[in-house]
């Protein structure tokens, strides 16, 4: 190998080294970061497949990526509250991210189930944490995941921007196209597994007829399964939405007996290879099932 070859393969050694060891929550905000990081470093996922980022257990290997992060991105405190104590004790001296609190992401109370309103007193209670289903929610997210990485890294900074900059493009593109996709097919009346969905609706003009429950880890009792039941039939209600995370047995217990089909919706893109790509495929497939829903329920 030449002396240029050498000198080349030495400086991109270098700025791979250079590159911090960034770790991500959960695969759509691992997704985001990987475009930022695209051609620099590759970061790495805690909470990858289908497990529930409310729930869950980090192995010791997780554990060990933690305790080597210089950076970690996560959505907050609030969604995943499997990583509060690990991120104190296994992480004290790495830059820890919530980027709910980014400049930019509108968030937006909890929901009542029944009303689908926020209470009177909303400013007061819980925030919605499923806030990378807005895309402007995710251009927020790309611009703070951007000035982390250069004020952390700046040999690389002119990277950062130039991803960032794509990145933002590319997710303006994505949320016209799924308005005009929306626009142009309607989905019917739905009903929902939990209230993950509220920033997608809320940005595209979308309302979904009932939601099965808003803590997915308690399932409703017999009176709100009779009442929802109910609601499939009186709102025609087409699709049922279960998620690949929890079982679906009480999706298919509200739609036996009735024209409702039971489908699946997932916030997270637990079957969805992970990288830059992974988040603009969520929506695709968000809006697949959305819309596909009113097409298998043509007669």
């Amino acid at each position: 190998m030449g002396i240029i070859g050498t000198i080349f393969i030495v400086l991109q050694s270098g700025q791979a080294m250079c590159a911090p060891a960034v770790t991500a929550s959960i695969k759509p905000v691992h997704s985001l970061v990987a475009g930022v990081m695209a051609g620099v470093g590759t970061p790495k996922l805690l909470v990858a497949g289908a497990a529930s980022e409310h729930d869950y257990a980090l192995r010791p290997s997780q554990a060990k990526t933690l305790s080597q992060a210089d950076l970690i991105f996560w959505v907050g405190p609030q969604l995943e509250t499997f990583l509060i104590r690990p991120l104190a004790s296994l992480a004290p001296s790495a830059g820890q991210i919530a980027l709910s609190s980014s400049a930019g992401v509108r968030l937006l109370p909890v929901r009542n189930a029944d009303t689908l309103q926020a209470p009177p007193d909303a400013a007061e209670n819980p925030q919605d944490m499923h806030i990378w289903l807005d895309p402007d929610n995710a251009m927020a997210m790309v611009r703070a995941i951007a000035q982390t990485l250069q004020a952390r890294d700046p040999a690389n900074a002119a990277a950062y921007v130039k991803n960032a900059t794509a990145l933002e493009v590319r997710l303006l593109a994505s949320k016209n196209l799924i308005r005009a996709r929306l626009a142009a097919s309607p989905p019917p009346p739905y009903m929902v597994f939990h209230d993950a969905y509220q920033y997608f609706e809320a940005r595209f003009g979308l309302r979904p007829a009932a939601i099965i429950s808003l803590d997915p880890e308690h399932p409703p009792g017999a009176g709100r399964v009779q009442a929802l039941r109910k609601r499939i039939i009186d709102a025609k209600v087409a699709c049922v939405f279960a998620e690949p995370q929890f079982s679906p047995r009480l999706v298919h217990t509200l739609t036996e007996g009735t024209s409702a089909q039971a489908a699946a919706l997932d916030p997270l893109g637990a079957e969805l290879p992970e990288g830059g790509d992974m988040y603009f495929f969520l929506l695709d497939k968000l809006v697949n099932a959305l819309t596909g829903c009113k097409v298998e329920n043509q007669g």
